[in-house]
């Protein structure tokens, strides 16, 4: 390792390069599709921030021994969740922008159980929040506002824009409701029963005879003029 003021580099040719500056622990574009689980036993007693972006990370693993981290900064991955993330009291900011988050409820509900005194969260660019970048237009943004507030009561900051006062009020009356309703995944693929010929009933015996049913088929000789037609009063016999 090399040590150059507060920058501690970790040139390791079977270690990613991870560089300390300060308390803020960066793993920026390493290409890493786990984290290191040397982390926490490595810089648990300093790092109180940390980058993990433009990665290919599915499952934040690898946060345990670092408890006093104040901020997750985890933009352009491939999460899909946050599960295997241990209770951190202290984390105020959660930034997980552009990545694969899908089930906005099971989100939200691991970020109460990882991160309960949030402030500040940003999942923009991720299929559960819904805004222009994912072709929905601003009501359903805002009603993805008011579920998120409605669920994590001390944030002050959502994507970009601070909660307001009239937000949070809205938040309370109808957060509850604001969640759109998912599919079963396990419905997808599931099709209708055949209906083999046997099954198929046939109609009663007095339905088979001609001219007993309900419904009959015929010619008429009915003629229609056109008299009670509206749209008749404005074509004249020369367009005809």
């Amino acid at each position: 390792r090399h040590f150059h003021g507060m920058l501690e580099e970790v040139t390791d040719d079977q270690a990613p390069q991870i560089t300390l500056e300060g308390d803020r622990l960066s793993l920026v574009g390493l290409d890493l599709e786990t984290l290191p689980s040397t982390l926490g036993a490595q810089y648990g007693g300093v790092a109180r921030h940390i980058d993990v972006s433009f990665n290919q990370l599915t499952l934040m693993n690898g946060l345990d021994g670092l408890p006093n981290l104040q901020s997750i900064v985890a933009d352009n991955n491939s999460l899909e969740g946050l599960s295997g993330i241990p209770p951190i009291q202290c984390l105020k900011t959660l930034s997980v922008n552009n990545n694969r988050i899908s089930d906005l409820k099971g989100f939200i509900d691991a970020v109460l159980t990882s991160f309960p005194n949030i402030a500040f969260l940003s999942m923009l660019k991720n299929p559960a929040c819904p805004n222009y970048f994912t072709g929905h237009d601003s009501e359903d943004y805002q009603r993805y506002r008011y579920y998120v507030i409605y669920r994590l009561r001390q944030l002050r900051f959502l994507d970009s824009t601070p909660v307001t006062d009239l937000e949070r009020s809205e938040a309370v009356r109808v957060g509850s409701f604001a969640l759109p309703a998912r599919p079963d995944p396990a419905q997808y693929g599931r099709a209708a029963p055949p209906v083999l010929p046997d099954e198929v009933p046939e109609l009663p015996p007095e339905l088979k005879k001609e001219g007993q049913g309900k419904a009959s088929f015929g010619v008429s000789n009915y003629v229609y003029y056109g008299r009670q037609s509206e749209g008749n009063r404005f074509i004249q016999n020369d367009d005809l």
